[in-house]
């Protein structure tokens, strides 16, 4: 066989032949698609996202038997047809729909955001947005940051990375065929071996993956490449199903869609996943797929009515389109409002059935190559102006509505010229503005005074609001650094991680008036414990060689992973030989948890602060316990301040304080304009608590 002479000839030749309409396959296409869409606009039902793992079997089925009918027809593979019949079937509507978020960030974000939509777009157009989203997800300085809009490319690019290897393993394989006159019978029973190990090989690493940095693993390419892979071996093995008697066939085709079913409706996010837990649905997925080879009539009536039929054919626009009109629309409507699924649902759908029938419809029908199929220049010119037009008023379209949506009359970030100081939350300002962000709970502060809509920082830039915080914040696996603050008599430090280091902004304002000298040691993860973070060990000589009069600390208690009275048992550890050594440990009470719901809410452009109904509940806030304040009975010398009043009222836990925003990410870190105001009560405390501790 002259497998590489023919290479050329195949390539020029056109596209290989399809095979027999799957009605079935569009309809799974559907489910998965409405699966997606449920889970990220209902968060119902919880395990949704699988609909994912869906759409990689069903690919990796489709591409790998249109490469095997190539090869049969032709003799080779021709990459040059391939990918341009990939870039035909993704691109033009996966730029559009890029294009068009990133305008409507434009209008809806603030300049970091904006910059980092940019970039997750620039990651998509290259199929690398699994990548930079899995780096985002292991970046503690990113890990709690606002979701983007173009989060869900992260599935494109797994495909494309699959399909820039999985064809030119075919051709090698059957190359290899050809150079040792194996029958074609041999070399495709060769593919399928390879398919199998490969499969294998990333199952297994897979589980491991997904057991060690769960983060990671949700993105990699090599923990989802068997998800492909068993959609391959169902394409490769595709005779032996073909045969089925129509009474197995039927009952395995039932049991696969009962089983994505059941996956959609058990699985949740606490599952650590993809690892094992795909195989389930995964597997349900190929059985559908099986049970439809070599069938001539369709007998799974839910997937191959006609509804499910066209909202197949629209799956590509409708996942294009779903999440970033989900993400972008938080920005003018609460998440749980009638408004936001009405709009929502409706510009959804109607961008994507625009999408399917203006552009991806028309340029997947384009020939290769085109000059066989001679057309008049100005027609062809035409066409592809209609093309570019369709485009552009596709993103148009967006950037109107959007504008429609946002309100005409927006005083986000006026305070800076309003009046009010800019420099806000420092002790000068504190009694010039008496209700401002923490002193608005202050039982002694008379807050009558309503000062409008204006919030501070401006909701653009909260996320960017951190204050000193991470002035000396070594990430996980960095050596200490620290810094100080103030030259007064009192030896401070504090100790601690992200949620420790938030109240620095605050902290650092008070140092002179309490003639503190302030050293931090603080660090990503680094809890005050043994071995929390590679700096811990030269943080604990360092508080044992020249102890402190005071140390302060403070832990994030939204780790719901750990037993709390473990925890708490190994900070005592950790804390009794400083407290001996006389220093005395100041433990504050953390944050409430939770803010995620409460950071989306006070981003919308149209925010009604005096409606003050972006609050956490107490029951969400306080659910977990804090490790920190259980220690401090167990220690002498170490005393509790209380933060929840600060936080709080009786109700509820509000998002924004006197103007204030309180939260700046999904992780619960207070802003630090926030931190600023509420320094000087904190500091106030701290100077009482630890007045009230007899020193050694």
């Amino acid at each position: 066989m002259a497998l590489l002479e023919r290479s050329t000839r195949a390539s020029a030749s056109g596209k290989p032949k399809t095979t027999k309409f799957r009605p079935d396959i569009q309809g799974l296409r559907a489910l998965a698609v409405i699966a997606v869409i449920a889970d990220h606009f209902l968060g119902w039902p919880s395990g949704g996202f699988i609909g994912v793992d869906v759409f990689f079997v069903i690919s990796g089925f489709l591409i790998t038997s249109l490469l095997l009918r190539e090869q049969v027809q032709t003799g080779t593979i021709s990459f040059i047809g391939f990918y341009f019949r990939r870039a035909k079937r993704i691109m033009p509507a996966a730029l559009l729909v890029i294009a068009a978020t990133i305008a409507a960030a434009f209008a809806l974000y603030g300049s970091a955001r904006i910059t980092s939509t940019v970039w997750d777009g620039v990651w998509a157009t290259l199929f690398g947005a699994n990548w930079r989203f899995a780096i985002i997800g292991t970046d503690y300085f990113q890990a709690g940051g606002p979701t983007s809009p173009l989060q869900h490319y992260w599935s494109l690019s797994v495909e494309e990375q699959f399909y820039f290897v999985w064809p030119w393993l075919m051709l090698l394989i059957f190359w290899a065929a050809s150079r040792w006159k194996s029958s074609l019978a041999g070399a495709r029973s060769a593919v399928g071996v390879s398919i199998v190990l490969l499969t294998a090989l990333s199952f297994a690493w897979s589980v491991w993956e997904t057991q060690n940095n769960a983060s990671w693993a949700y993105f990699s390419t090599f923990s989802r490449a068997w998800e492909l892979g068993v959609g391959a071996i169902v394409a490769v093995y595709s005779a032996r199903f073909s045969g089925m008697r129509p009474g197995i066939r039927e009952t395995l085709g039932w049991i696969g869609l009962a089983g994505i079913v059941v996956a959609v409706f058990t699985t949740n996010d606490a599952v650590a996943f993809p690892g094992p837990s795909a195989a389930f649905p995964v597997l349900a997925t190929a059985l559908v797929i099986a049970a439809g080879i070599g069938r001539e009539r369709s007998f799974l009536w839910p997937l191959t009515n006609p509804v499910s039929r066209y909202l197949g054919d629209i799956s590509y626009s409708l996942y294009l389109w779903h999440f970033p009109v989900a993400i972008l629309l938080l920005s003018l409507f609460p998440r749980d409002s009638l408004e936001y699924y009405i709009v929502g649902i409706i510009l959804m759908l109607v961008l994507s059935a625009l999408s399917f029938h203006l552009i991806e419809n028309p340029v997947r029908k384009l020939e290769w190559p085109m000059k066989h199929r001679p057309r008049p220049p100005r027609a062809a010119i035409g066409d592809k102006t209609k093309l570019i037009g369709l485009a552009a008023l596709a993103v148009l379209t967006t950037c109107v509505v959007v504008g429609a949506l946002m309100p005409r009359d927006t005083s986000d970030g006026a305070l800076a010229s309003s009046g009010q100081p800019v420099v806000i939350g420092e002790s000068a300002a504190l009694p010039k503005v008496k209700c401002w962000g923490a002193a608005a709970l202050d039982a002694s502060a008379d807050c009558s005074r309503d000062i409008g809509n204006d919030v501070a920082p401006a909701s653009k830039a909260l996320a960017a609001d951190l204050g000193n915080s991470y002035d000396c914040f070594p990430p996980k696996g960095h050596a200490l650094k620290t810094c100080a603050y103030g030259a007064g008599e009192t030896r401070v430090a504090i100790v601690g991680d992200s949620h420790a280091a938030a109240l620095l902004p605050g902290l650092t304002d008070q140092v002179v008036a309490l003639g503190w000298k302030l050293d931090t040691y603080v660090g990503e993860g680094c809890i005050w414990e043994a071995d929390a973070c590679v700096a811990m060990g030269d943080i604990q000589a360092k508080l044992l060689a020249e102890p402190y009069d005071i140390v302060i600390t403070s832990a994030y208690r939204g780790n719901g992973d750990r037993n709390k009275e473990l925890q708490a048992a190994a900070f005592a550890a950790q804390w009794r030989p400083v407290a001996a050594a006389g220093s005395k440990i100041v433990v504050v009470e953390d944050n409430p948890t939770d803010a995620g719901d409460a950071v989306e809410c006070v981003q919308r452009i149209n925010l009604d602060v005096a409606s003050n109904d972006c609050s956490i509940d107490l029951s969400s806030a306080f659910r977990l316990a804090d490790a920190a304040v259980m220690a401090a009975s167990a220690v002498e010398n170490s005393v509790v301040v209380e933060t929840r009043k600060y936080f709080c009222t009786s109700i509820a836990c509000p998002g924004i304080i006197g103007n204030v925003l309180v939260y700046r990410d999904d992780i619960s870190h207070i802003s630090g304009t926030f931190s600023k105001t509420l320094g000087p009560y904190l500091a106030q405390d701290i100077a009482k608590a630890t007045s009230s501790i007899s020193s050694k």
